[in-house]
């Protein structure tokens, strides 16, 4: 998705990149902006209200994207933790 700005060649003037970064960092619904902020995700006004409206004022504290820290790299579980974490996963669902 992303593009190097030598990709870009003369397409984009310093300026007009410039712009276009500023107005990234400043919407909150952008990965720019989240990862700028510290936010755990990148979010929109509405995606924030609608998030509210759902769970509550109490639960929105602790969900609310800038009290969820981001995910280091080196913290991403395993492929024997994520296959235990499914395994337990689909032993507790029942149907019928």
């Amino acid at each position: 998705m992303g593009v190097g700005l030598s990709d870009l060649g003369g397409a984009v003037t310093w300026g007009e990149g410039w712009t276009l970064i500023e107005h990234a960092a400043a919407d909150t619904a952008s990965e720019l902006h989240a990862e700028l902020a510290g936010w755990g995700y990148a979010a929109s006004f509405v995606d924030l209200l609608t998030l509210a409206g759902a769970v509550g004022e109490k639960a929105f504290r602790k969900v609310a994207p800038w009290v969820l820290k981001r995910a280091k790299p080196e913290d991403a579980p395993t492929a024997d933790e994520v296959a235990t974490v499914q395994a337990e996963l689909e032993e507790s669902i029942l149907f019928g």
